[in-house]
């Protein structure tokens, strides 16, 4: 199979990439420079670009389009120009892929597009499945957006899938940020929140199972062990041999990072991924503590 991922150089991307390369040939669009190797391809391109006939000519051919691209979350407090940047770069990228495929010779026959659990409503004991309720704060506006940019790609007669993510537990992103508060004898979180996260190999190998069986709308891509935030920290603890942690206050985190800040780390969703298990898709790292020694003790 020939499979196209955009944003292939990130921290879901590589992981992605290193995977699906060992059966696939594979085509990265990035905004950095990356040598070519025997079984994956670098291609340059800029996502605010509205080349899309370079970028149709480019996918034409391939069986698969990943989009994994979009600023992330969590690198600044949320300022009006932030926000925008972090809407932006999901809208335009997903937009110019779009109307790259409309315009390609050869049509994939998959468009699979992130987006996140941020989609639902937050902060309830509710069990959340793919047809949960939404709610009207930053982080739902841009997922129905991005999602409603994802989908225009259907007109065009392909499948379109979208991966609504939890937390990514792997070696780097969220998970090393969140150890280093540890390290430093804290916590935060709120009384009974709720994480819902997935492991990055579970990551990839749902994506790699929607691919090969064609699979169309949104997805939950999170583990179905959804964990109290309370008892992340715990894990961590024990992990990292502190005793005690000191709780960073709610008030005092919203003081410093407002709006990103209670949406990233205090919002409580109890997420479940109903459609992967009813497609058939096998979770295989469902242990938290079990996935956290694995990637912080390599």
């Amino acid at each position: 199979m020939k499979i196209v991922v955009a944003g292939g150089t990130g921290f879901i991307g590589r992981k992605l990439v290193e995977y699906l390369s060992s059966e696939n040939e594979v085509l990265v669009l990035t905004r950095g420079e990356t040598k070519n190797n025997k079984t994956v391809k670098y291609i340059k391109w800029d996502p605010y670009e509205q080349n899309t006939d370079f970028l149709a000519n480019t996918i034409s051919g391939y069986n698969a389009v990943i989009n994994l691209t979009g600023e992330s979350l969590a690198n600044k407090r949320w300022s009006k120009k932030e926000k925008d940047l972090i809407l932006k770069s999901r809208i335009m990228s997903t937009r110019h892929i779009v109307e790259s495929i409309g315009k390609a010779k050869e049509r994939p026959k998959i468009l699979v597009n992130s987006s996140a659990v941020g989609y639902y409503k937050k902060n309830t004991d509710e069990i959340l499945h793919e047809n949960s309720g939404i709610s009207t704060d930053f982080l739902s506006k841009t997922c129905i957006m991005w999602e409603n940019e994802a989908m225009k790609a259907a007109k065009f007669g392909i499948s379109v899938s979208i991966m609504r993510t939890g937390i990514v537990i792997g070696k780097g992103g969220i998970l090393e940020r969140l150890d280093k508060i540890v390290k430093y004898g804290f916590s935060a979180y709120n009384k009974n929140q709720w994480l819902s996260w997935i492991d990055l190999q579970d990551l990839s190998d749902l994506i790699r199972f929607i691919i090969y069986r064609n699979l169309n709308g949104p997805f939950n891509a999170v583990s179905p062990n959804p964990v109290q935030m309370e008892d992340f920290f715990s894990m961590l603890a024990e992990i990292e041999n502190k005793r005690r942690l000191i709780k960073i206050p709610s008030f005092a985190l919203n003081l410093l990072l407002g709006e990103m800040g209670r949406l990233l780390l205090f919002s409580s969703q109890k997420v479940m991924p109903k459609k992967a298990i009813d497609s058939g898709f096998s979770f295989r790292n469902t242990d938290l503590k079990a996935a956290l020694l694995k990637y912080l003790k390599d």
